[in-house]
Formats: structure tokens, C-alpha cells, sequence
């Protein structure tokens, strides 16, 4: 079984932690619990099979599944009902005023597209066009916006990864943060999730409003409010290697839950960071800030450093030497500087060599 439906399995089953675990916590999570209605009560409700049945007349079945479509057209009837407040009966856990069911269903879909494989999707032809006419024969919508953006494979098994990180792992980081027995493999997925967060603030803050990827993002971006966070984005000459069955030294981590929040998730020669707070480095100890980029004792001390030990305080040094001067002056505030040093000039700092892009994204 590959591994993301396995892990949509073991979510509902908790067999992500070992058989010694005295905790039953992804069962609890509200994850599991919406996704087990969507595959169970939803589905069989009498009221949803009524109305789908309905709409049925005149819609095409994507890729020869009718039940795929079917399905979908009772969880979005229950999602409308339960979200303009005359279908209450059901979820009494669940909040009737929960603003993130339809990340919820997109998740549900595309974990069932991929499964599917690549191929000519039509999402827009099909679950689209049965969401609007199902809007039609009830005469109502969801509260929050809910679109269906013609989408290609590959993005959307990125949006997948992407809410599966959001609804399974960032909105449960209390929980998890006390969870020390689950195996790296699975940490590893929700990990891809959060590089995929990060690679599409990059790649949507450089695409119009019409690139259908950006639009699902920022509608993401609009539902599920992250507040402002940080980013830091390095890469190192040792690559790191974990253990799927292991669970130390895992991909995603939670460095430190509060005061600031920080996650790592680890790929390859690749590290990056998630904070809420401004964050820098420097030989791998990361400092909070005041500022994206540093504070006056911070910078003052990374110059000093270039200035004593690298080739760029040797070229400063050689050039004052002829004016018998040595001036170095760090004002007050946040430095801006770029200097070019070539390739075979540049040093290591330790044993990595460091890329360093920072990113401030408010989301309020």
C-alpha cells in the first residue's frame, strides 16, 4: 500500500504509534474524527443521497467511478446544510461554526485523485459543475468560499500534502509536541507538506491572479490563517539521513512549541525553519529577533566576524592599509548590504556552507 493511503489508515486506526503507546491521540484528533464521518454517516445520510439523486440527470462520472462523485456530492450537501445551520443532528463534537470544511473535502478529493494516478483530471468539467448545480437544487451555498480550480496532477498532490500538514499536523502541534513514538516515515509526509507551504509562497508571489494553483493557495491562505510567520531556508555539504522505522532524529520536528514557535523539517542537504518570530543564524545557533533580519548586536557581531576571519575582512584590511586607516561602522537598525566575493573567495562557516532566504508572511 503507498505510503499516503496507508497513512490516512492509520490515522483512523492509530497504528502510526507503537503497540506499547498508552495514548489513543490521532483517533481524538478532529481531523479523524471529520474524516471518518465523511466516509461513513455523510455518505449514507438520507438526506445527501435524496438530493444527489436529484442532480444526477445530465452529469458526466469522472474517470468511470461513480461512486467518487456520488460521495462528493453528499459531503458537500451535508457540508451546506450543517454550515447555514438546518443539519445539526450530526458531529456533536465538531463546532457548527468550524470554517474549515472545505480544506477538509478538497483533502478527501485529491487523496482520492491521487490514488487514481496521472492522468487528464477535469476537475473543473466535473466536481464543479456538480457543485453548482447541487447549489442549485437546494438554493444555498457554503458560508465560506469553496472553489474547484482545473488542476494538473503533480499540483495537486502538492495542495494534498500541503492541507494533510495544515488539518492533521500544525493544528494539532500541542498534541504532537508530546507525542516522541511516531515513526520518522510518517513524520517525513507532513514534513513535504510544510516544504510545499513554503515553495508556494515563493512560486504564487511571482504568478498573476489567473494561475489556478495560486488561486486554491491563497484561498488556503484565506481559510486557514496561520498569523505571521518566518521563514529560514538553508542548505548544508552533509546530507541528512534518518531511519524510516526509527523515530529519532526525524524529518519534521518541533524545536520549540512557544515563545517562539519553532519547526525544522530536514530533506536531503536542505534545512528549513518555521518560526513566529524573526529568526537568524550563524554556525547553526538561531537567534530570535526584532526584526526579519536582526538586531544591532546581531549584525554588528556577524561583520565583525567577516571582518577578523574571512577573506572579505582581508580585502577590507589590504584596501585601508594604504590610508594607514581601519573604519568599520555599523549604524543603528536593520543592515541591508549585498557584496559580491567569487566563488573561490568564499568561506565556510563550521563544516556547511549556508543559504540563507528569509520570508515574513502575514496572514491576518
Amino acid at each position: 500500500m503507498i505510503l499516503y493511503s496507508f497513512f490516512i489508515y492509520i490515522i483512523i486506526t492509530n497504528s502510526i504509534v507503537s503497540a506499547s503507546s498508552h495514548n489513543n491521540f490521532l483517533k481524538k484528533l478532529l481531523f479523524a474524527k471529520i474524516y471518518k464521518n465523511f466516509n461513513n454517516e455523510y455518505i449514507n445520510d438520507s438526506e445527501a443521497i435524496d438530493k444527489c439523486g436529484k442532480v444526477e440527470n445530465g452529469l458526466s462520472f469522472p474517470y468511470g467511478d461513480k461512486d467518487l462523485i456520488l460521495q462528493f456530492c453528499k459531503i458537500l450537501y451535508i457540508m451546506i446544510a450543517k454550515d447555514n445551520g438546518w443539519h445539526n443532528d450530526l458531529d456533536n463534537e465538531i463546532p457548527d461554526d468550524y470554517k474549515m470544511y472545505c480544506l477538509h473535502l478538497k483533502y478527501w478529493l485529491y487523496e482520492k485523485v491521487v490514488n487514481l494516478g496521472p492522468m487528464d483530471l477535469k476537475i473543473e468539467d466535473h466536481f464543479k459543475k456538480w457543485k453548482g448545480k447541487l447549489e442549485s437544487e437546494i438554493k444555498n451555498t457554503l458560508k465560506t468560499p469553496c472553489t474547484f480550480n482545473e488542476l494538473g496532477w503533480g499540483d495537486i498532490n502538492k495542495l494534498r500534502r500541503l492541507y494533510a500538514f495544515a488539518l492533521i499536523y500544525y493544528s494539532n502541534l500541542n498534541i504532537f509536541h508530546t507525542q516522541s513514538n511516531i515513526k520518522c516515515k510518517y513524520l517525513d509526509f507532513l514534513g513535504k507538506g510544510l516544504n510545499e507551504y513554503h515553495e508556494s509562497i515563493n512560486r504564487c508571489a511571482e504568478k498573476n491572479e489567473q494561475d489556478n494553483y495560486c488561486k486554491e493557495f491563497k484561498e488556503f491562505q484565506d481559510i486557514y490563517k496561520l498569523g505571521k510567520i518566518y521563514w529560514r531556508n538553508s542548505t548544508s555539504n552533509t546530507e541528512y539521513v534518518y531511519n524510516e522505522e526509527s523515530n529519532d532524529n526525524c524529518p519534521l520536528s518541533i524545536e520549540s512549541l512557544e515563545n517562539p514557535l519553532r519547526l525544522i523539517y530536514q530533506e536531503k542537504d536542505r534545512l528549513l525553519r518555521l518560526s513566529d518570530e524573526p529568526i537568524i543564524s550563524l554556525n547553526n545557533a538561531v537567534i530570535s529577533t526584532s526584526s526579519a533580519i536582526g538586531t544591532t548586536v546581531g549584525i554588528s557581531a556577524f561583520l565583525l566576524y567577516l571582518y577578523k576571519y574571512t577573506t572579505l575582512g582581508s580585502l577590507f584590511r589590504h584596501r585601508t592599509h594604504k590610508d594607514n586607516t581601519m573604519f568599520l561602522k555599523v549604524g543603528q537598525g536593520t543592515q541591508n548590504f549585498t557584496i559580491p566575493i567569487s566563488e573561490s573567495e568564499q568561506t565556510n562557516f563550521g563544516n556547511s556552507e549556508y543559504n540563507i532566504s528569509y520570508y515574513s508572511v502575514g496572514n491576518t
